[in-house]
């Protein structure tokens, strides 16, 4: 089913810098008008079927029991009602024949695309969901959308500012519904975070501070397919660098692909928007003023580009408020955590919720003096077990496997996946045409900060933002 291979030159020129594939026919939309919901059936396609992908097909409910996955899996899952996954792509054929195979466990058939462009000349699509390269987000969503789809697509949603305004024009031109692949929206001690703070428990927040490290391979993104390669005529290494500069074909390049700035912003992109996109929903704090961001390659020396030590500092002076950010690939002592230090008391963040006085509060004065509350004990202690047991598995179980913390306990004690709740979230407001919980306006602000982090940690400077002009300077 592959397309006739285009030339690079012929890809380079008509994709606009970037933006927008060549070669796709004019076909009749699924959906034409954005404002209507489509009706019956969804039908749904997984653009990316490595990895991330694959866990999308799970989440959805396409899984073979009997996979690897499938093993990893603690819960398998019946199909999303009211959908269905008729088509897969990827570039390398080994997981493109993996992630069809967890379809055909469950419906028996499944189209197959090496080249997404074929994928999207189907006329019976509603919605892809993107699980490639950082760098392929934006020029893939944007072919889907003039499609007619509506897209979920994996954060980074874009992997530059030039970009992100590309993806903002499309979807308004278009009328798309957007999700980014921001599943913590979901996460019961996020909100319970939020309702704290709302309610005034720790007062004003002026510094929070974002801890995310991870150690060993998988955790730095050196996978055994780099140790290991298949054989070269399974990748279409062409079609994978898009608009990229072209290079040779290396396994580094291609499945560690987050560790080279034409394909990902590394770090920034792939976790930090994780923690800001929690941020910005717990305190408000929109787009970052200004922002210095420090690091480098310190301890993975195998040829690598994006830095395993990152260290940032976000400035909010119209919130009075200073946000942190540090990351290590080298050590997973500290794993994740934020904590958010108010005037009066602190949250400590990962999956348990602790809130602490602070006993110089004026708020709790009385209480401390008293002895009903003691500093040093959180008075607030939640704890979402789910979530904890994902958290303290091994490093190889949560990133080489794809995992992450990816569970939650709701407050009726249902213990969900985050992924599959992020779809069913995704799917509803496909049929409804309400804004999703991680919808481009709502990721907006976590993806400016990530690409001024990314800005200022390569022209080593502090960089801010002009809110009038749109741009990072």
């Amino acid at each position: 089913m592959k397309k006739s291979s285009l030339s690079r030159r012929t890809f380079l020129k008509a994709s606009a810098s970037g933006v927008a594939a060549a070669g796709l026919a004019s076909v009749p939309l699924a959906c034409q008008n954005g404002d209507e919901a489509p009706e019956g059936e969804l039908r749904l396609a997984v653009i990316g079927t490595g990895r991330r992908g694959q866990d999308h097909i799970a989440a959805l409910g396409y899984l073979d029991k009997t996979s690897a996955l499938g093993k990893r899996k603690k819960t398998v899952w019946d199909p999303l009602p009211g959908q269905r996954l008729v088509a897969v792509a990827d570039t390398y054929q080994g997981n493109l024949d993996e992630g069809a195979r967890q379809v055909q466990a469950t419906l028996g058939e499944v189209a197959k695309y090496t080249d997404y462009r074929d994928l999207l000349d189907r006329e019976d699509l509603d919605a892809v969901v993107i699980a490639t390269p950082d760098h392929t987000h934006t020029p893939i969503a944007i072919d889907a959308i003039k499609k007619g789809c509506d897209v979920y697509v994996e954060k980074s949603i874009s992997n530059d500012m030039q970009q992100t305004w590309a993806l903002e024009a499309a979807l308004a031109e278009h009328g798309r519904i957007l999700q980014a692949g921001f599943q913590t929206q979901q996460d019961h001690m996020h909100q319970q975070a939020a309702n704290v703070v709302a309610n005034g428990h720790i007062g004003k927040v002026h510094m929070v501070e974002n801890f995310f490290h991870r150690g060993g391979k998988a955790g730095a993104w050196v996978f055994p397919e780099e140790e290991n390669p298949p054989p070269r005529d399974q990748i279409d290494w062409e079609l994978f660098q898009a608009h990229a500069p072209e290079h040779e074909y290396t396994p580094k390049r291609y499945f560690g692909w987050r560790c080279f700035w034409e394909y990902s912003t590394g770090i920034s992109g792939d976790i930090l928007t994780h923690l800001m996109v929690a941020v910005d929903k717990i305190v408000g704090t929109g787009v970052p003023h200004a922002v210095s961001a420090s690091g480098g390659v310190y301890g993975w020396k195998d040829g690598r580009e994006t830095p395993d030590q990152f260290n940032v500092l976000f400035e909010y002076p119209d919130h009075e408020l200073s946000v942190t950010f540090q990351s290590t690939l080298s050590n997973s002592f500290h794993k994740t955590a934020t904590r958010y230090m108010g005037s009066d008391g602190t949250i400590e963040l990962d999956w348990r919720l602790k809130v602490y006085a602070d006993r110089w509060s004026e708020k709790y004065r009385q209480r401390i003096q008293s002895g009903a509350l003691n500093p040093q004990q959180p008075f607030i202690d939640l704890e979402d077990t789910a979530a904890g047991l994902v958290t303290k598995a091994a490093p190889s179980q949560l990133w080489l496997g794809g995992r992450g913390a990816t569970l939650t306990t709701r407050a009726d004690g249902e213990v969900r996946d985050t992924t599959r709740m992020h779809h069913e979230n995704f799917l509803k407001c496909v049929r409804t045409r309400e804004e999703p919980d991680a919808s481009f306006q709502k990721s907006l602000p976590a993806t400016i900060a990530a690409h001024m982090a990314t800005v200022s940690y390569r022209e080593q400077r502090r960089v801010t933002w002009d809110p009038e002009q749109r741009k990072i300077v």
